[in-house]
Order: C-alpha cells, then structure tokens, then sequence
C-alpha cells in the first residue's frame, strides 16, 4: 500500500468512526426529543457531510483546482437540512454562502505574495472568519429540531481548514489528524502546568467554584471528544494554526507570537457575561499561553485542541462560574 492509499484508509477509518459516534449520540438524543424521520436523517447527514469536510484537508486532500466548486460543497449540507427540516431561509443560505465565499475565492484571486508570513490576504481571512463569530452574527442558522449552533462550528472551521491548508497552503498549521506520544505528553504536561496557576487563580477571583458534576467515564469521554470537534479544534486551528503560526513566521518569534495569540485569545471572551468578562479574559488569556506552547512544542493542532478540551472538560465536570 502506496503512501496516498494508507492517507486514505486513514481517513476512512476516522470518518466512519465517527459517523457511527455521532449516530449514536444521535439516537440517543432523539429518543429523549422525538422527531421525524426526515428530520432526523437531514441533520444527521448534514452533520456527515460537514464532517468530511473538516476532515478532508488533515488528510492531504488538495483541492485547489476545483475552485469555486467547493463553495458548492460547503452550501450543500444546508440544501439537505432545509429539504429534510423545511426550515429554509434565503438570510441563512447568505450568510453562510458569504463566510466561504471570500476566505476561499480570496485566495483563489489574489494568492499572497510571501508564503511565509502575514500577507493581508491573511488578515482579511482571519477578521472575517472571527468577527461574525464573535459577534454573533451567524447564530441560530440550523435551528430544527433545537438550535444546532455546533454545525455552525463545523462550518467554520471547515471554511477556515479549506482556506488555510488547502487553498493558502500554509506551512506548519498542525492540521493532520494524526497523534504521536509527544503530542499526547506535551497537551498533558501543558494542561497540568495550566491548572496548576488556573485553579487557585480562579478560586480566588470566584470565577470557578468546586461544583462537581461527575456523570460517569463514558459521559465524561463523550463531553471530552464533543469539546475537542466543536470548540478546542475549531478555536486553534484560529488562534494557533493560523494566527501564532503566521505571527511567528513574520516576526521570526515564537514567545513574541505565542503571547500575541494567547492575549487576542483571551480577549475574544470579553463579550461573556457579564459583560465586560474581565475575568474570563484574564484566564483564557493564560490559557490560550499554554495551548500555544503545546502547539509550539509539536507543531501539532493535536496536542493543542487536547489540552484546550482537557481545560473545558474539567471545567464542565467539576467546576462552575
């Protein structure tokens, strides 16, 4: 077997996998919230669809000749919720046909100039995936049978993954789906160091109290696999592939880049309530310094997304504002 071949075995393996995860926390959500057969298959399979998508590029797909067909693909799931759910609306397909539109074309249309390095391509990409996010501005798109916002997460990193790997093609971004015992040990030896400083920070500012929330292994698993797909990979591939990493390649600085990432990271929770979260900011801030240094340390999105879904799931289970 050829390297192109194990690549997609791998692949293969992977998104199959977690098809029949996401199947069964499907099922089992839907037998507490009964809903049609349609409806059920279109989320569903609209949830497949965006998944492949978010996993293609960490595979080494390389689809840049199919241009502005793959706005096409990232519009398609949409078609199938609103056949199966008939919830269409012409403001949802817009706002989610422009999120892809300029990232993609962008790139297509004016390639950067310096492969290394923050081009304004770049900034341009980077400031209109963040501030509809953080602004609200793409909430509540897929919204029967309860509003799924975790799609629009899905969307968006599989924009900015498109984007970014596939069409910018930009070096080092850490987006392969792939785990070492390096990356493993150092999303550990970053998540201990962070808790380290973050609890009795924490505790002491009453941004977290002891509120433990312990459900089980297989509860705690799936919280912990849901935080890594739709928040932890979604917010690095940001705030560490794409921005530390540029950051770095234009300064030729890896801390200077590293705490830029890490302040910007914490800032983009201000809007928390209550509102202004300056407490949020400050730990997330510390927070997003040791995602960075897992990032840096392997060069790897795996180990970074680990230690950041690590930090969110112990949150979850044990600790609440």
């Amino acid at each position: 077997m050829n390297a192109d071949e194990h690549r997609w075995v791998r692949f293969a393996v992977v998104y199959v996998a977690l098809g029949v995860f996401f199947a069964l926390a499907a099922r089992a959500e839907m037998s507490r919230r009964p809903v049609g057969a349609w409806v059920a298959a279109a989320v569903f399979l609209c949830l497949f669809w965006l998944v492949g998508l978010v996993l293609a590029p960490g595979f080494g797909v390389r689809g840049r000749r199919l241009g502005g067909w793959v706005v096409m693909l990232f519009l398609l799931p949409y078609g199938i919720y609103a056949v199966g759910t008939g919830d269409f609306r012409v403001a949802s397909l817009a706002r989610l046909a422009a999120l892809a539109v300029v990232p993609l074309a962008l790139y297509q249309i004016a390639p950067v100039r310096r492969r290394r390095g923050m081009n304004w391509q770049d900034a341009v990409v980077l400031l209109w995936l963040a501030v509809p996010v953080f602004l609200g501005w793409i909430h509540r798109i897929w919204t029967v049978p309860v509003n799924l916002d975790f799609m629009t997460r899905l969307y968006v990193l599989g924009v900015g993954a498109w984007a970014f790997v596939v069409f910018r093609e930009l070096e080092d971004t850490g987006y392969e789906f792939q785990y070492s015992w390096r990356a493993l040990r150092d999303a550990l030896v970053n998540f201990a160091a962070f808790s380290a400083i973050a609890l009795p920070l924490g505790l002491a500012l009453r941004f977290i109290a002891w509120n433990p929330n312990w459900r089980g292994l297989g509860q705690f698993g799936f919280d912990l696999l849901t935080l890594f797909v739709f928040i932890a990979l979604p917010e690095e591939l940001f705030f560490r592939g794409a921005l530390q990493n540029l950051l770095e390649q234009t300064w030729a600085s890896r801390y200077r880049a590293q705490a830029v990432a890490a302040v910007l990271f914490g800032c983009s929770h201000i809007l928390h309530a209550p509102v202004p979260n300056w407490r949020y900011v400050l730990l997330a801030a510390i927070a997003g310094w040791f995602y960075g240094s897992a990032y840096r340390g392997t060069r790897s999105l795996m180990a970074s997304a680990t230690t950041h879904a690590l930090v969110d799931a112990m949150w979850r289970t044990w600790f609440r504002a």
